[in-house]
């Protein structure tokens, strides 16, 4: 160590520059000349990596944009399809088609999909009435003015928003569209149009826009010359695009790697802009930039593309490598000046670096080979994540579960991440944020991962968490497991119980019907030992109906099929129904009811599912109590919640089955010869339904004491009472249709404190259906429901006779819109969003007292006929 420092030492300085030093002195200008050599290599392969990536992105970019076009000239086809099947097609069928594509969650960035009709000038007429009886009284083809043949948007979905500026739009009245309707019909292929201004841009950032179209044809008239395609022209099925929102839907959320913009035509000219990501920074030169010409049905598009300062950066290592390697060159010169200076001393370290870096070596050999045993021989995948260096490692088993080859692996993160789908990588996210929140070192979860053919393989990932001394995620490690095999076991066994379950309720109903006639005497007199076996027949059909129900609900269940009425209503005549339908059962086994009055308590609940948990419960406390005990319904406040209990006087619940008692098919006696009867199912589909009701189950039991099995719900506030409860006597009776809760729960409040009975609905459907159930003194109504528009609730319901004159206010922030739509159609009134309790109840009163007077007047006149 002494030696070591002492070579800066006058006498050392000066062998630095002698002839004893000269190796050194080498070994510095050949590390130097060769790291000049590298850099300049470095640099070469730099700008050849970068313009190789360059063109891939740009390949990328292009391929994208062509692919999702194809997609849209599928929907077209099929759109086409639907005529070519039918003669006619009506609005209600066009809407069903495209709801069927769900065009928002695979298609994002398409505006709409609509179909035009062409019409000769004396059909104009004749069409705007037939489109008026559909429920439009104020349609009228536009622009107005003669021309030798006319068209009109007949069809456009979503029929909401922007949309609706197109509705009757002739585009044959405008030189480019129609340009690229004519060439679409004479060739009998999709087309594009040139760069347009939409009708669509009604507000907002004005984009630019193309339609795509397709033509429709009569069936029965020949189509092999252009002449003859446009005689047998019905018309066409089409798609608007906004190129910005277009765009946005091809290439996702991801942030751009490149500048890019897009020109209609086969130069880049500024007025045929189509799309750009630049921004205004003319000061920049990009170092890469290219053209690339694309062909779309029939136009001719310019892509140019740029490429931005991140991604040069990512391509300047070289003169960071210099440097290094510079001090690397000097560090060897140093070294060599030591080795030269202390031969003897740099030859003893050398040695006992030479023993270390050989055991080192052997060492690392052994944990390798190890591991490579440990991952071949297990059927899980490994991975590993380092979050401070970004890096990936996944053993080959983990990238064969997802069709890669392990020399083909992306093993970076960056390129790891794609194989997650959006929504599960966000939810794997949160589970390891509440990981981390909560202090755990472990996670599972299931999870879909993309597998490289395209489809999804479900899988079970398990992780431990790394933290450093300050509590900060440094690695995730853990273990891959393929769960396609288990989840299509799972699939074959819940398809097989709901076949068999289904398939069996024909025969069973038959059989329970033919034992119940016999037994109640419709056959004749039954002899008392064939009744005794008759009546054990009918008690285990009806068990064996149970079971069904049972198998079929908890189906429903687990497939997520089973929709729940939820509505705000008292719980205690819910407690007393279900005490008073399980009474029978009660005394056939000697049991009675004890039940501690509940308050006046209300919850949001489906009451026929609460029912059966009631029943669930109940029956098992019947069936677990000896004779001549009591079984206590009860409920109890819990701060926001309230408790429902339902105590036995039975042996118990052992403790080794607490863990598993919600669980399917799970009873504490399992055997052939257990002493009661069940499928094991009821308090699993009890736990499901609770929490589907946004609550909770649970319970407490001591061995030979008993057990109380208990479920909790949200409390209702008195304030939050539905109106209906609150002023059971009130005045006149309103329907609010209305798909968002919050402002539904504002008008219950504002229409109850002026002394109306106030019923909510939700959907469209859901409105009919209240409607046909009783009668309103009016309704309010929003245009925009999950289930439909209101204008066509409107149509439908001013085509049925008791319905004719409701009074209707329709409250939305597209009053206008709907206005242009439905024109001064009687009995119809508008509230713009958004407004105060002063213009809701002005409004209301003012639609009922017309339709009062309008009702009194037409009674008059048909008084007077008489």
């Amino acid at each position: 160590m002494s030696d070591t420092l002492n070579l800066m030492s006058p006498a050392n300085r000066q062998a630095f520059f002698s002839r004893r030093n000269a190796l050194a002195w080498a070994v510095l200008a050949i590390a130097l000349l060769a790291n000049l050599g590298a850099w300049l290599y470095l640099q070469e392969r730099e700008q050849l990596a970068a313009q190789r990536q360059f063109e891939l992105l740009t390949s990328e970019v292009s391929q994208a944009i062509s692919k999702r076009m194809t997609d849209h000239e599928q929907i077209l086809l099929g759109g086409a399809g639907l005529f070519d099947a039918s003669l006619e097609v009506d609005r209600s069928e066009w809407r069903t088609y495209l709801e069927r594509l769900e065009l928002t969650q695979n298609y994002p960035g398409i505006q709409g999909v609509g179909y035009t009709r062409f019409l000769p000038p004396d059909a104009v007429a004749g069409f705007e009435t037939a489109v008026r009886r559909e429920g439009f009284p104020n349609f009228r083809l536009h622009p107005p003015g003669p021309r030798a043949q006319y068209s009109s948007i007949l069809f456009l979905e979503p029929l909401t928003g922007r949309n609706l500026a197109a509705f009757g739009y002739d585009m044959l009245s405008e030189p480019t569209r129609r340009a690229a309707m004519l060439l679409a019909a004479s060739s009998g292929e999709t087309r594009i149009t040139r760069r347009v201004t939409l009708l669509q841009e009604t507000h907002g950032k004005v984009q630019a826009g193309l339609l795509m179209y397709l033509p429709v044809y009569r069936p029965d008239l020949p189509l092999e010359s252009p002449e003859q395609r446009l005689a047998a022209l019905r018309g066409l099925v089409y798609s608007p695009y906004r190129m910005d929102d277009l765009m946005a839907g091809i290439l996702g959320s991801q942030a751009p790697k490149l500048d890019f913009s897009i020109y209609d035509g086969a130069q880049a000219r500024p007025e045929a802009l189509l799309f750009s990501t630049r921004t205004s920074d003319a000061e920049r030169h990009p170092e890469l930039s290219s053209q690339l010409q694309l062909d779309l049905y029939g136009q001719h598009w310019t892509l140019d593309f740029s490429s931005l300062p991140t991604f040069e950066a990512s391509f300047h290592t070289a003169s960071a490598l210099m440097l290094l390697g510079v001090g690397v060159s000097l560090l060897l010169f140093v070294l060599a000046s030591v080795l030269t200076l202390r031969r003897e001393q740099a030859e003893a370290l050398a040695h006992k670096m030479t023993l270390q870096i050989r055991q080192n070596s052997e060492a690392l050999r052994q944990s390798e080979e190890r591991q490579r045993l440990v991952l071949k021989g297990s059927n899980d995948g490994w991975w590993d994540i380092d979050l401070q260096a970004a890096s990936l490692f996944a053993s080959a088993r983990a990238w064969e579960m997802l069709g890669y080859s392990p020399d083909e692996s992306p093993q970076s993160l960056q390129r790891w991440l794609p194989v997650l789908p959006p929504q599960e990588l966000l939810a794997l996210q949160l589970e390891l944020r509440r990981a981390v929140t909560s202090g755990t070192e472990s996670f599972s979860r299931e999870a879909l991962m993309l597998h490289r053919a395209g489809h999804q393989v479900p899988v079970l990932l398990r992780g431990f968490i790394l933290r450093n001394a300050d509590g900060q995620l440094q690695r995730l490690s853990g273990t891959l497991l393929d769960l396609s095999e288990r989840k299509r076991v799972e699939n074959m066994k819940n398809e097989f119980v709901s076949t068999v379950s289904h398939e069996l309720r024909t025969p069973l109903t038959s059989i329970a019907g033919a034992l119940g006639l016999i037994t109640g005497g419709a056959m004749g007199v039954v002899p008392a030992q064939m009744a005794q076996m008759l009546q054990i027949a009918q008690q285990n059909s009806q068990r064996l109906s149970l079971l069904i129900n049972d198998l079929l609900d908890m189906e429903k269940l687990a497939a997520g099929k089973m929709t729940l009425d939820l509505l705000v209503q008292p719980i205690k005549p819910l407690i007393e129904e279900a005490l008073a339908a399980n009474q029978a059962y009660a005394q056939q086994h000697g049991i009675t009811f004890q039940l501690d009055q509940p308050g006046d308590i209300w919850v949001r609940v489906d009451a026929a599912r609460l029912q059966q948990v009631l029943a669930n419960y109940l029956s098992n406390a019947i069936k677990f109590s000896p004779a001549g005990a009591n079984v206590r319904l009860y409920c109890e406040l819990r701060g926001n919640r309230v408790r429902v209990s339902v105590s036995d006087q039975g042996r118990g619940i052992p403790e080794a089955f607490h863990s598993r008692i919600f669980q399917k098919f799970a009873q504490a006696d399992g055997s052939d010869r257990r002493e009661q009867a069940g499928t094991g199912l009821g308090l699993a589909i009890s736990k499901e339904l609770i929490e589907r009701m946004d609550g909770r189950v649970g319970f407490h039991s001591v061995p030979g004491q008993g057990a109380t099995f208990w479920f909790e719900l949200p409390l209702i506030e008195e304030h939050l009472l539905p109106v209906t409860a609150q002023r059971a006597t009130a005045g006149p009776r309103i329907l609010v249709v209305e798909d968002e809760p919050s402002i539904a729960h504002l008008l219950q409040v504002m229409l109850g404190h002026a002394g109306y009975r106030v019923d909510s609905a939700f959907s469209a459907s859901q409105a009919q259906q209240r409607l046909a159930e009783g009668e309103y003194a009016a309704m309010t109504l929003d245009l925009r429901l999950g289930d439909g528009h209101g204008l066509a609730l409107i149509g439908e319901l001013r085509r049925q006779t008791p319905h004719q004159q409701l009074p209707i206010l329709v409250i939305s922030a597209f009053c206008d819109e709907g206005r242009r739509l439905l024109g001064d159609a009687q009995g119809i009134a508008w509230l713009e969003k958004p407004f105060d309790e002063a213009q809701l109840l002005a409004s209301l009163e003012q639609s009922i007292a017309t339709a009062a007077k309008r009702r009194s007047l037409e009674a008059s006149d048909h008084d007077s006929t008489q």
